[in-house]
């Protein structure tokens, strides 16, 4: 047997230890259930296997350490259970792995910095767990990574500048933690990268104005920080920007106008800060600006 499908049949109870004999299977698929109970280490014996897919159930207790001998393993799915204890170090050991989603979990402990030797990696998903500790500098080798969510953790400490090299980025969600200092300038080097979304934290410092060159970004969400100094007229340049959200830090200065003249901001909120002047005219035709709490009036 090659495969094996059962997805989303209401089956309940435990994963069978059995299936840690079907030493042929490639391809697990038990997503969308209400399995309960411990993910079997014997699943580790399945030296085949290229995708295990145990997500969206109430499955309970640690991830196996032997599913870190899977090696040929390209996709593992353990989003949306009840899975608790660390993360184990014994998943760096899965170098074909392209996408390792576990976010939506109890797991606790911290990030390993073995998940930098993932080199195929292109989608990394811890969120909403209570993971703890520093954001590992490794994991800014993950030269493939295309998307990172670390957001709703405990993670503390600065955010590392190596994330600066993941060159293919699209989509950095560190928010809701507890990570402070300053945002690295380095992060104005992901050109790709759509999404930046590090609201939540206790940042600190200025608003790098390279930051600007992030030509794709659509949304930037930085609010709920200890943000200071001015918004960077550089950030007209950013003309795919849809959403801006820098409310609830301590921004002073006066808005650019330069943010007036973006085309496709929708969403912007500013509140909650030390601004001052007045709102850019352009600013007007957003959907949404939070022009009350800003408490300044439109410019003439």
């Amino acid at each position: 047997m090659a495969e094996l499908q059962l997805v989303r049949n209401q089956l309940s109870g435990p994963i069978p230890a059995e299936l840690g004999d079907l030493l042929n299977l490639r391809s697990l698929y038990l997503n969308g259930n209400e399995l309960s109970g411990p993910i079997p280490a014997e699943l580790g014996d399945l030296l085949n296997l290229r995708l295990l897919d145990l997500s969206r159930n109430e499955l309970s207790g640690p991830i196996p350490a032997e599913l870190g001998g899977l090696t040929e393993l390209h996709r593992l799915w353990l989003r949306h259970n009840r899975l608790s204890g660390p993360i184990p170090a014994e998943l760096g050991g899965l170098t074909n792995l392209e996408r390792l989603a576990v976010n939506d979990n109890q797991l606790s402990g911290p990030v390993p910095p073995e998940l930098g030797n993932l080199s195929r990696l292109e989608q990394l998903g811890l969120g909403t767990n209570q993971l703890s500790g520093p954001i590992p500098p490794e994991l800014g080798g993950l030269a493939n990574l295309g998307g990172l969510w670390l957001n709703e953790n405990q993670l503390s400490g600065p955010i590392p500048a190596e994330l600066g090299r993941l060159s293919n980025l699209e989509l950095l969600d560190l928010s809701d933690n507890r990570l402070s200092g300053s945002i690295p300038i380095g992060l104005g080097n992901l050109v790709d990268l759509t999404q930046l979304v590090l609201d939540g934290n206790e940042l600190s410092g200025p608003i790098p104005p390279e930051l600007g060159s992030l030509i794709r970004i659509e949304w930037l969400i930085l609010a709920g920080n200890e943000l200071s100094g001015p918004i960077p007229t550089e950030f007209g340049r950013l003309y795919e920007l849809v959403w801006l959200d820098l409310r609830d830090n301590e921004l002073s200065g006066s808005i650019p106008p330069e943010l007036g003249r973006l085309p496709n901001l929708i969403f912007v909120y500013l509140g909650g800060n030390q601004l001052s002047g007045c709102v850019p005219r352009g600013l007007r035709d957003a959907h949404v600006i939070d022009a009350s709490s800003i408490g300044l009036p439109f410019c003439e």
